[in-house]
């Protein structure tokens, strides 16, 4: 809402909300954006008052229009919300009002009835004293709404980023769905849930498991939904037992990624031909994590100028450029020796990466499904990213000192961080012990 002066008279001046357009027409009979009425007055301090019951005495006549039109209980509630804190009153439900002081209630009671000369349009006193039962939303919009309302958390990812943090969001929400309505339970609001819904869920992936899933999917699944659920009541400030809560299966495998073998890498890894039917980016980026441990996404996503293969000490910088590190102390500089520094060089040879640019998990399908073509695996359990398991252990077998490994691999060293650990040539001291 905002008053202006013009030619020594106010004027209350409003932009439409979303909710009114099209509901909202000028003099011409076509709907407008923004409105203006006059106040008739000169005094500032008296525009304001009757600026306030003009706005609502408008949003009555705009929710009034709006009601005609086809509507659902949840619109009307939130209706009625806005409405009411549009005046300065919190929506809350009469039987909570009622429990309020006087000094509190009494505002709010001749607020909905408006001044004697004018009653309080219908709209007005039910939204102020809570004649419109709360209606939440189905778990569809809740996770719409979790996702606007958390997303200063993702600021710094990438739109690729983003995209990979909602996709399993939005899975699981869509397979819960798609389990209810199944059972006849159609768009159920949150409220609704029942823990007979979540148990069925739970059924559901259970007689999944052994067909191409594991436990460790489904219990990612039911995380996901109970983070969901307990994150939106918490922000929407509403007290409702958890249904997701507790739903965990047993059984769920130890799928850590195991290291590969030294011996591995170097008679099989780093045979000539190992790599000769896969595409230049893909197989140098591989060989560029061999002597780093780097995660596949920290080369990938690494613009040309970080790879500095022609500086005194040849290293690669890991900094967000764009997107979310993984977490704070990711940030670092790693030396580049051996068959990662050769890589290295072709890549910046070529303009930097490429096809694969903001694309890691790309990468990752094609390198995993080539290592299972060509024989690559040490075991089932084995992927591209157990190159970087492997560095970890060989630098723990060449008694690298835990700070430097914490500073080559990215990880959080919980001791007193004093110094730089020795820089760039420590790093580069330690990783020759290791480089192939």
């Amino acid at each position: 809402m905002g008053v202006v002066k013009k030619r020594g008279h106010y004027y209350w001046v409003k932009r439409v909300p979303k909710r009114y357009q099209g509901v909202v027409i000028g003099s011409d009979g076509k709907p407008v954006q923004q409105v203006r009425q006059a106040l008739h007055t000169d005094s500032k301090t008296l525009a304001l008052k009757k600026a306030t019951q003009v706005e609502a005495a408008r949003i009555a006549e705009w929710e009034s229009a709006l009601q005609g039109r086809p509507k659902d209980a949840r619109m009307h509630y939130l209706a009625a919300k806005e409405l009411a804190e549009s005046q300065g009153f919190a929506y809350r439900q009469l039987h909570e009002i009622l429990t309020d002081n006087l000094d509190e209630l009494i505002p709010r009671v001749e607020a909905a009835l408006g001044p004697r000369d004018a009653m309080a349009p219908d709209v007005v006193t039910e939204a102020l004293l809570g004649a419109v039962p709360p209606v939440l939303p189905t778990m569809t919009v809740v996770l719409e709404e979790f996702i606007e309302r958390t997303k200063t958390r993702h600021l710094k990812k990438s739109d690729a980023q983003k995209h990979r943090w909602k996709l399993p969001r939005t899975r699981a929400v869509n397979n819960f769905i798609k389990v209810c309505e199944a059972a006849g339970r159609k768009d159920l609001r949150i409220d609704q849930i029942a823990r007979t819904d979540t148990l069925r869920f739970r059924d559901w992936w259970a007689d999944r498991i052994g067909q191409g899933y594991s436990a460790n999917s489904a219990n990612k699944e039911l995380g996901t939904l109970s983070g969901i659920f307990s994150t939106w009541t918490d922000l929407n400030g509403l007290d409702l037992p958890n249904p997701f809560s507790k739903l965990f299966l047993e059984g769920a495998d130890d799928n850590r990624t195991p290291p590969f073998s030294r011996d591995w890498v170097k008679s099989v890894i780093l045979r000539p031909d190992a790599f000769a039917g896969l595409n230049d980016e893909a197989r140098d980026i591989f060989l560029v994590t061999i002597n780093t441990g780097m995660r596949p996404s920290e080369v990938s996503d690494a613009p040309v100028e970080d790879f500095r293969v022609f500086d005194n000490t040849p290293h690669i910088i890991v900094a967000p450029h764009g997107r979310e590190l993984k977490v704070k102390h990711t940030r670092r500089e790693i030396p580049l020796t051996g068959v990662s520094l050769e890589a290295a060089r072709r890549i910046v040879a070529r303009g930097g990466v490429q096809r694969y640019k903001n694309k890691a998990s790309g990468w990752s399908a094609i390198v995993n499904k080539y290592m299972v073509n060509n024989g690559l695996k040490e075991s089932q359990r084995h992927t591209a990213y157990s190159i970087r398991h492997y560095v970890e252990d060989a630098l723990l077998a060449a008694h690298v000192d835990d700070r430097i490994r914490a500073d080559i691999l990215g990880h959080k060293y919980n001791r007193p961080n004093y110094g730089d650990g020795g820089g760039l040539e420590g790093r580069l001291a330690a990783l020759l012990k290791i480089a192939l």
